[in-house]
């Protein structure tokens, strides 16, 4: 800490030789000084290198700042209920500094929602927002508004290249895509068929995460020489039977296991379909899957799962909240990317990581 940071400000009148109140209006810059106190003042402040006490300030400052989070909607024990729980925990601790935040929900599976909530973002004036980027080329149009506005936004789940973002807090997708598939391989060997489950909603919608995370797997795939075969299976948690005869024939036509990712968290909707298979069709598969929710760790426990890769969604929402804080109070800004671990979760360790808490 710097030595001088106690000073007060009569010290500081004192060795300048001017009025307590003149000094006051210096370093707040409000009301009249003439340029002779104004340059005695300026030089003592320079030679003591003097750093206002600045939390003290904006506890006395009675400016409010108003965030707002576009962030998909969720139930329970969700990835995005764990991401805006660390939001929450930012925001309290930032309360003293009047700093509030209003959610501006969406379907994460529907862009129509996405705009819906958009559009009532736009009704309402903040300082600064935070931004989930699942619907890539919407995000990028509504980032060029906060841009001619002179808004700071932060991004958070996944990045995006060439934008103007404050900051981005969230998984390296394309490396944990080639995690992903390291892993895999070393659990079904280089010539083992692997399938992609797509789990299917009402909408069709594939996010920024999800698109990258299937870049960086078959990167790795592509790298070391598999020689498998790829599927992809689309997986409707309202129906199985078409998805469960596809799987049936993949894991019966392979001579050895077989390897099977989810490129997000919900791969608990996987194993509702594995537990339709026959028991000598179950050993067979090998899965990998994302996100330390609650469905997903209870099956990685039951050993229904090989590894879980998991980016603390927590964490992001907490930083990327803390870090606009910090810009509009402090004027600090933050790294441009700021990447969470990649955590490679299984049996052994899962409850380590589950007694971590922010």
């Amino acid at each position: 800490m710097n030595k001088n940071s106690n000073i007060r400000i009569v010290d500081i009148a004192q060795m300048a030789g001017v009025s307590p109140g003149t000094v006051d209006r210096v370093l707040h810059n409000r009301g009249r000084v003439s340029q002779e106190k104004r340059e005695k003042v300026e030089k003592i402040l320079k030679e003591i290198n003097y750093e206002p006490n600045m939390v003290a300030r904006f506890l006395a400052s009675k400016k409010n700042y108003r965030f707002a989070a576009i962030t998909p909607t969720f139930s329970s024990g969700d990835y995005w209920a764990l991401v805006c729980d660390g939001i929450d925990r930012a925001t309290s601790e930032l309360r003293k500094f009047n700093i509030t935040i209003e959610y501006f929900r969406f379907n994460q599976y529907d862009r129509n929602s996405f705009f819906k909530a958009v559009d009532e973002f736009r009704q309402k004036e903040f300082d600064g927002v935070l931004i989930a980027t699942l619907f890539g080329e919407h995000i990028v149009s509504l980032s060029r508004e906060l841009d001619k506005k002179e808004i700071p936004y932060i991004y958070i789940d996944s990045g995006i290249s060439g934008e103007n973002d404050l900051a981005y807090f969230g998984g390296d997708s394309f490396s944990s895509g080639n995690i992903a598939a390291k892993l895999l391989l070393k659990e079904v060997g280089l010539n083992a068929d692997i399938f992609f489950a797509h789990i299917r909603f009402k909408y069709n919608e594939i996010s920024v995460q999800m698109k990258t995370r299937e870049q960086g797997f078959m990167d790795c795939l592509n790298r070391v020489g598999y020689s498998g075969n790829i599927h992809h299976i689309e997986v409707n948690p309202d129906n199985y039977t078409p998805s469960l005869d596809r799987l049936k024939d993949i894991v019966c036509k392979s001579s050895g296991l077989v390897g099977g990712i989810v490129l997000n968290s919900r791969i608990h909707e996987l194993i509702s379909l594995m537990e339709k298979l026959e028991e000598p069709l179950r050993k067979k598969v090998r899965l990998i899957g994302h996100d330390a929710i609650e469905r997903n760790v209870n099956a990685l426990k039951n050993e229904q799962i090989s590894y879980i890769l998991s980016q603390r969604p927590e964490l992001q929402g907490y930083d990327a909240i803390k870090a606009l804080g910090n810009y509009l109070l402090f004027k600090q800004k933050p790294d441009k990317v700021n990447h969470m671990p990649i955590d490679i979760l299984i049996k052994e360790n899962i409850d380590y990581y589950n007694n971590y808490k922010l």
